[in-house]
């Protein structure tokens, strides 16, 4: 039964990754920022991701004593928030005014870095029982806490939101999202075309190159948006 359910989550979990890889380089590219288009293939985006998210907690719930799995849902974790933030700042057009569960949010990111951070140092010291998935613990659980600083700077008032803040916070989150769904799919697809003594080195930079490439591309797209916006 239990093998029954994680096949079909995992089948609708590669459906929605790939619909989410679809939908969200239409948002991206072919639509107008707050256009139809754009809009669309947004919330299609944003769904899809939902739904991976969903699938990875149930990926944990089936099997919650394999590490694999315990990775991978902080991974999903990691992939959510941003995602989940960035279409919140959609309803902050007109000032940085966060609810409750926007504060809660950005804390359980961080909670959950710290989380990753303690595997990923529990693993340099069993480096033979987590294989290398403590480097990828100490990245992401990095990640999720500059995230969460970044956010409850602006929530809790310790920095004050400057012009159009919801705006490029929106785009640089959904881009950040998108590249969770780029990573996803790399490190899916690239191994089965890596000969088998492929150093994991390898395998680390498909989880870490994705994320750097969509950053540097989300940063000079955002740039050009300042300039177009005369905030530089």
């Amino acid at each position: 039964m239990t093998k029954t359910i994680f096949q079909s989550a995992l089948f609708l979990h590669v459906i929605a990754g790939t619909l989410a890889l679809a939908s969200g380089l239409v948002a991206m590219a072919y639509g107008k920022k707050g256009g139809k288009v754009h809009n669309f293939s947004g919330r299609i985006f944003y769904w899809a991701m939902f739904f991976v998210f969903i699938t990875t907690i149930l990926f944990f719930v089936l099997y919650p004593e394999q590490l694999k799995y315990q990775f991978f849902l902080t991974i999903g974790i990691v992939s959510f928030y941003p995602n989940w933030s960035g279409k919140r700042m959609l309803s902050m057009k007109k000032g940085l005014v966060p609810i409750w569960y926007d504060k809660l949010g950005a804390f359980l990111i961080g909670l959950s870095g710290l989380v990753m951070i303690t595997y990923g140092v529990y693993g340099l010291l069993n480096p033979l029982k987590f294989g290398g998935l403590q480097y990828l613990f100490l990245v992401f659980g990095l990640v999720s806490l500059l995230n969460s600083y970044g956010d409850l700077n602006y929530y809790l008032n310790f920095q004050t939101a400057p012009k159009m803040h919801w705006f490029f916070a929106h785009g640089g989150k959904m881009m950040g999202a998108y590249s969770a769904a780029i990573t996803a799919f790399c490190v899916n697809i690239v191994p089965r075309y890596l000969p088998e003594n492929f150093p994991f080195y390898g395998y680390l930079i498909t989880w870490i190159a994705p994320g750097i490439v969509i950053a540097v591309i989300s940063t000079r797209i955002l740039k050009r948006y300042k300039v177009k916006f005369k905030l530089v």
